[in-house]
């Protein structure tokens, strides 16, 4: 049963709450010392309606952060605590709906969290060889998942982002920056000498090396001022083909594909993998 109580929570009740929580996320320092410096003043205000939030696993679902700023001030407070709390509270808790993967990442405090959640969420699209929207979403990935999955590798992650916005706008806007960002992680991790160069080039059109890249471009350009749009998946295999054409060397004269008489293609990262694919 949920239990709500208000109790004074001295710093070493503090620290108990917090070496009983499990899956603690990043600490905003900045925040903690705010609130600190607001304990301390006597600033904080104690029945605001805000309440420390555990669930039944003794997981901190709300209040990290002040509860270390009362270690850090090292002065009790009262505040009010609900405990025994269902875990998946966690997902709604100061929203009043559903928190999307942007969102937990700006509570994390990542930079350009409004575009590594798309920009990855794409990437496992493409890892997984699979065409656009055809995910089930019991594959899909869970927010707590793309997280984990970002911090595994956060400065390559920051790095696709920054890349994929200056993409983004150096292309006229004609590809979003999940669709930059998916593709350039996706060829980064096949042949990362090979990855930032395709995208220069084809977003910039500069330099270029093979002549599909100005089929692709053109057909891009050509489809961002269409009243008909492109099937995503269309606009999907035809960057494959083109990445494939730039890795072997190989130009294409009519850059199409016809999902009725092709099978969908694969990305490779060498001349050798395309020989093997072919035999």
């Amino acid at each position: 049963m949920i239990k709500f109580e208000k109790i004074l929570i001295t710093p070493a009740k503090a620290k108990e709450y917090l070496e009983a929580n499990i899956g603690n996320r990043r600490i905003k320092q900045p925040v903690v010392l705010k609130y600190a410096n607001d304990i301390i003043a006597n600033r904080w205000f104690e029945d605001t309606g805000e309440s420390i939030k555990i669930g039944k696993t003794g997981r901190i679902l709300d209040g990290q952060h002040r509860l270390h700023a009362i270690i850090k001030a090292n002065k009790s407070i009262y505040l009010h605590v609900v405990t025994n709390l269902e875990e998946d509270v966690f997902k709604v808790i100061d929203t009043g709906t559903t928190r999307n993967a942007t969102d937990v990442f700006k509570i994390e405090g990542i930079k350009n969290e409004n575009k590594l959640p798309s920009i990855i969420s794409f990437f496992n699209l493409l890892e997984a060889g699979k065409k656009h929207k055809s995910l089930h979403v019991h594959e899909r990935l869970t927010n707590a998942m793309l997280l984990d999955q970002y911090y595994e590798d956060e400065n390559f992650w920051q790095s696709v982002s920054r890349n994929a916005f200056n993409w983004y706008l150096g292309f006229a806007k004609i590809l979003t920056p999940a669709f930059i960002g998916g593709f350039y992680a996706h060829f980064y991790k096949l042949n990362n000498d090979k990855a930032h160069s395709f995208m220069n080039q084809l977003t910039s059109g500069i330099n270029v090396e093979n002549d599909t890249i100005f089929l692709l471009r053109n057909k891009l350009i050509a489809d961002k001022v269409s009243i008909k749009k492109m099937p995503q998946t269309l606009k999907m295999a035809l960057v494959i083909k083109t990445w494939n054409a730039f890795i072997t060397g190989k130009t294409i004269k009519f850059l199409k594909f016809d999902s009725t008489r092709e099978e969908y293609p694969k990305a490779i990262g060498s001349v050798n993998e395309f020989q093997y694919e072919e035999n």
